[in-house]
């Protein structure tokens, strides 16, 4: 079983399902959403934020650094400046580590089954009071089907409702097992235009809506998040062709999330050294008030619940 590396686990979370829930986010996705809001989640390896307006310039990491990746220089103003060059960095850590000032951090945990468990567990109390539970979300669940799975029964074991967000993008028979043990699938679908959503995301589009389609034909609860991304899909051709893909789901989901485009991860880029490839920077945010028409179309279409941002609230859990 490949065992992902953990990036966090959110407590109290609102927007990943309904009620209060904990949220695991695992790391290694193989899409390539280009405004990707959780880019510390894409790589499967450990990574680390560097915080520049925290550096004391002590030197601490440099002198750990087995590569020349950090190196303190002198500046022309004679103080102390911080020299990273991450395409000689190995990600030994050992620069996160020495360093005491908070700096550099260490993205991806190792953590057990057990261990995931044993922390969630900690706030059952309010799952059960608010129709919440747990969000298996990252970077991809799916990339890790056999521990998704060995972590829903766990959970399932303690009568705790599981959630999984995912892009569907795996082989069916990889997520066929995990219907008895997740209580609600959260599926994200980037784009209906297939040419776009294998060149752009980077993988094809088929099997998404096939393994949609599955899940619903099998029983499995699904709610449809709908991400809206400037100069991407924020025109009429993709909200047409959402109301006509949901529209024959009608009165068969769980709900839908219309998603407005945020900047809240473009300084997460900068922080993993990826800034200037990150193509979105600068892109002001969504107006949620500019998609207000395509969510009265939906609402037209039956669907039990549509929200913005995805803050479902609390509500009796089926």
């Amino acid at each position: 079983m490949r065992i992902p590396l953990i990036t966090e686990i959110q407590r109290f979370s609102l927007q990943d399902g309904p009620g209060i829930r904990s949220t695991i986010f695992v790391k290694g996705c193989p899409l390539k959403c280009p405004w990707c809001h959780n880019p510390e989640t894409q790589s499967v390896n450990r990574e680390f934020y560097y915080y520049p307006e925290r550096c004391t310039h002590c030197g601490r990491c440099a002198a750990v650094c087995p590569t020349g990746a950090s190196q303190m220089l002198i500046a022309s103003h004679r103080k102390p400046e911080m020299k990273l060059d991450r395409t000689k960095c190995t990600k030994c850590m050992k620069c996160a580590d020495a360093c005491l000032s908070g700096a550099r951090a260490v993205i991806g945990q190792v953590l057990s089954i057990d261990d995931i468990v044993k922390e969630v567990l900690s706030d059952r109390l309010f799952y059960g009071n608010s129709g919440g539970g747990v969000t298996i979300s990252g970077g991809e669940p799916l990339l890790f089907p056999e521990f998704t799975l060995a972590l829903a029964k766990e959970l399932k074991k303690e009568s705790v409702r599981v959630a999984i967000e995912t892009s569907c993008f795996q082989r069916w028979d990889k997520i066929e097992p995990l219907i008895d043990f997740i209580d609600l699938f959260i599926v994200d679908i980037k784009s209906f235009d297939y040419e776009k959503h294998r060149e752009v995301i980077g993988w094809p589009l088929s099997p998404v809506l096939l393994n949609i389609a599955r899940l619903i034909t099998s029983g499995a609860r699904v709610r449809i998040h709908l991400p809206i991304i400037p100069s991407f899909n924020d025109n009429e051709t993709h909200f047409s062709r959402c109301l006509d893909f949901i529209g024959k789901l009608s009165g068969k989901l769980d709900g839908v999330d219309i998603l407005p485009y945020h900047v809240y991860g473009e300084k997460k880029y900068d922080f993993l050294g990826r800034g200037d490839s990150y193509q979105y920077k600068n892109v002001p945010p969504s107006q949620p008030s500019t998609l207000i028409p395509f969510g009265r179309e939906l609402k037209r279409l039956n669907i039990k619940s549509i929200t913005f941002d995805g803050l479902i609230g609390t509500k009796e859990a089926k």
